[in-house]
Parts: structure tokens; C-alpha cells; sequence
């Protein structure tokens, strides 16, 4: 794989014609609209895929949507919270953000998303699934995470290393990008690419 472009967000980043969208999208659409900030891809929409990798997903409005379940019930639950605790939806909002139409997919896990995300990419670019493709891995800490992480040890990355954000990369076949055998900070990893 060869990087063309990256993008890093926070979750202070003001993001445009997405007012609706919980921190989690919003942090990942401006990732991925910085590391696609050189390209133009209005002429191959759907040869552009996206990945989105993240070990806990959008899970503040997750807990959002269940408070709100169980103080209002279902008759009284926002269906615009609903829609954004799905892990698909950041995807959705990179997609129409950046006006792709090619395939996209999700990553959730404990252990090592971001490396299953670059394993993802590379399969379909071998594959010409793809020509060129958005990996975004996104992140948000609240006040349950934390809370959880004192009480149990997660399989996967340490909390000393966890942090809200988002990064981004463009990729397209190459030979540039060597997939390591386990990426310890995902963060630090993209900046050093």
C-alpha cells in the first residue's frame, strides 16, 4: 500500500453541514476530509472505499441513547440518537461528506482494529476492489469508559495510550506501507508513517 494523504481530528473540530452528527462523526469526516484534502474524486466515486477501525465505537451516544431509554422509554427516545449510536453511521457521514459511493466497512474490535482496517485495504486494493481507499480510526472517551477501565482490564490497548480523536489515511496500491505485527498506539503509528 502508499499513503497519499492524512488527516487528524479532534473532538474541539468544527465540521460544516453535518450539525446533527455526535462527536464521533464529526471527528472522523474531518480525518478523513483532511487526508483527502489533495484529491478529487468526483469522477470515481465508487472506486473509493472506506474503512472506518475503532475498538469501541461510538459508544458515548450509545449510553446516551440507553439513559434516554430508560428515562423516557421508547415512545420518547430521539430517533436522530438511535441512528448515530450505530457504528456505521460515521462511515455514512464520510460518504456523504466527501461524496464516495464505493463500499464501505466498519471494524469493531478490542484487539488491534486499526491493523485489521490496513489488512482490509490491502486485500482489496491486491484485489482491485478499490483504487484508492479512506481508513479512519476514531476514538471518544466518557465518563463509563473511564470508569470501566478501573475495573477491569481490556484485552487490547492500555488506557495510558488511549485518546479521543481521529486519524485518517488515504491509501492506494503500492509498496510503501508494510503492515507491522501489532500496532500498540494507533495514533502515534499514523503520524509516523
Amino acid at each position: 500500500m502508499q499513503l497519499l494523504g492524512k488527516g487528524f481530528a479532534n473532538k474541539n473540530e468544527k465540521v460544516k453541514n453535518i450539525r446533527r452528527a455526535d462527536n464521533f462523526a464529526k471527528m472522523a469526516v474531518s480525518a478523513s476530509t483532511k487526508a483527502c484534502a489533495d484529491f478529487e474524486f468526483s469522477n470515481n466515486k465508487n472506486s473509493v472505499s472506506i474503512i472506518l477501525a475503532t475498538q469501541f465505537g461510538p459508544h458515548v451516544t450509545t449510553f446516551k441513547f440507553l439513559d434516554n431509554l430508560l428515562d423516557y422509554s421508547e415512545i420518547g427516545v430521539s430517533p436522530t440518537i438511535f441512528s448515530h449510536s450505530v457504528h456505521n453511521a460515521a462511515a455514512s457521514y464520510i460518504a456523504s461528506t466527501l461524496g464516495i459511493i464505493g463500499q464501505t466497512l466498519t471494524i469493531t474490535s478490542f484487539i488491534d482494529p486499526l491493523k485489521q482496517g490496513l489488512i482490509l485495504a490491502e486485500a482489496w486494493l491486491e484485489t482491485d476492489q478499490a483504487k484508492k481507499i479512506i481508513l479512519c480510526y476514531v476514538e471518544e472517551e466518557s465518563g463509563p469508559f473511564t470508569q470501566a477501565h478501573k475495573h477491569c482490564t481490556f484485552p487490547s490497548y492500555s488506557y495510558d495510550k488511549f485518546r479521543t480523536g481521529a486519524a485518517a489515511i488515504l491509501l492506494e496500491k503500492g509498496n510503501n506501507i508494510e503492515i507491522p505485527a501489532k500496532i500498540l498506539n494507533p495514533f502515534t503509528y499514523v503520524e509516523e508513517i
